[in-house]
């Protein structure tokens, strides 16, 4: 038996988002002491009610070896509280989670990362400025942090993986499940450029009270929260609340007075949240934190467009990087032209697009090809740029 199943064991005794586990194994001095400590000693901890001791009465540690057994053989890793590469960020909030289970590699404590989140209804606008924005932040080193639900979220990490950065899905379910199921290629392609991660156990479905515990996740590995688009009862503001509540930065996108789905971001911003009108109003928060990233991240992509601001990103790291990454990104190459680096069924895909928006199952028919393969194959082409998604799932070629 290992020290992660102790720790597993002492998490399911708990609900998710309880700040016990943590608090316990800091006074008894570890998971493996809370599993070793009699009745008496957890009632002298102070922390303990009656009813939590019958919740820790329970010693077989079955449950978590086979969690530990199903994560070995899918793949996950493991990250408990007491690990090295457990973020410091997350640490530092009032519940943190006592283990995460993890698809990639999660940001280290050097990484600036910025949570994005906002409505699932989302407009046409609010999901040009999540891309625009998260594209804008991954191109300077940022990690942009979401939920990946429909809507804002998605749009997000599409914008951080189309900027060539890292990007971090926290679920309101566990690893086995891809919610929404539409998301499936998403959800593969950030475990590759960051991680895909969550407290519940990989057999964890999506459920409902799940969403509002996890957001205090996503708000803190995050330096600020950005919300993109928000109705008045948005659950994209509890994790504004909880993003106050840590101490971290809150930012709003402004949006039209006559929109319902902007009533949420304009209140966040009468009540004293930044405006976020570019990447520049973001970075500029963090100076040190952007020259950091960018001294480390010299060799990625991202920097080559930097080389002939050099001069002046020395003096003022944070805004030059910032001005850049504003910048409208580079046009994309005419859809008419032969695409290199496509597999054939991307190709085959492609090769049907033109400028009109065509549905999902309309493209799947014509290719000869399941819808679900089609939206994962439609997916690589959004985010390399050669695709555009319309509302309804439709697509269009750029």
């Amino acid at each position: 038996m290992t020290d992660v199943e102790h720790w597993i064991w002492l998490v399911l005794a708990f609900s998710p988002g309880s700040p016990k586990p943590c608090r316990l194994a800091e006074v008894l001095g570890g998971a493996k002491a809370v599993y070793q400590a009699d009745e008496k000693a957890l009632a002298a901890s102070g922390i303990c009610t009656a009813h939590d001791l019958e919740l820790l009465r329970p010693h077989g540690l079955e449950k978590a070896q086979r969690i530990v057994e199903h994560c070995l053989a899918r793949g996950y890793d493991i990250c408990t509280l007491a690990d090295a590469s457990y973020p410091a960020r997350l640490k530092e909030i009032h519940a943190p989670p006592a283990v995460l289970y993890v698809m990639g590699r999660l940001p280290t404590d050097d990484t600036l990362c910025v949570a994005m989140v906002g409505a699932r209804h989302v407009t046409d606008y609010g999901a040009a400025a999540a891309e625009r924005l998260a594209m804008g932040l991954a191109h300077v080193g940022v990690g942009v942090v979401s939920g990946m639900a429909a809507g804002v979220d998605t749009h997000a990490h599409k914008g951080a993986l189309k900027g060539g950065g890292k990007t971090y899905a926290v679920l309101g379910c566990g690893l086995d499940t891809v919610y929404p199921s539409s998301n499936r290629e998403l959800h593969r392609l950030i475990a590759k450029n960051g991680a895909v991660l969550s407290e519940y156990p990989p057999d964890a479905g999506p459920d409902r009270h799940h969403f509002p515990v996890r957001n205090r996740i996503i708000a803190g590995l995050s330096a600020g929260t950005v919300v993109v688009e928000a109705g008045r009862k948005s659950g994209s503001l509890i994790t504004a609340g909880q993003a106050l509540e840590m101490g971290r930065d809150v930012f709003a996108v402004p949006g039209s007075i006559f929109s319902p789905m902007s009533e949420g971001t304009n209140q966040l911003l009468r009540e004293g949240a930044k405006p976020a009108c570019g990447v520049v109003d973001i970075l500029e928060e963090y100076p040190a934190m952007v020259a950091q990233t960018l001294s480390v991240e010299q060799a990625a992509p991202a920097q080559q467009s930097f080389s002939q601001m050099a001069g002046h990103a020395a003096e003022h790291p944070g805004k030059a990087a910032a001005a850049a990454a504003d910048r409208p990104p580079e046009p994309q190459a005419s859809p008419k032209r032969p695409v290199a680096g496509l597999d054939d069924v991307q190709r085959a895909v492609y090769a049907l697009m033109d400028g009109s928006p065509r549905h999902v199952d309309e493209l799947a028919v014509r290719a000869n090809l399941p819808p679900a393969q089609v939206l994962a194959v439609l997916t690589v082409l959004e985010i390399q740029g050669l695709v555009r998604s319309e509302p309804g799932r439709r697509f269009c070629s750029v």
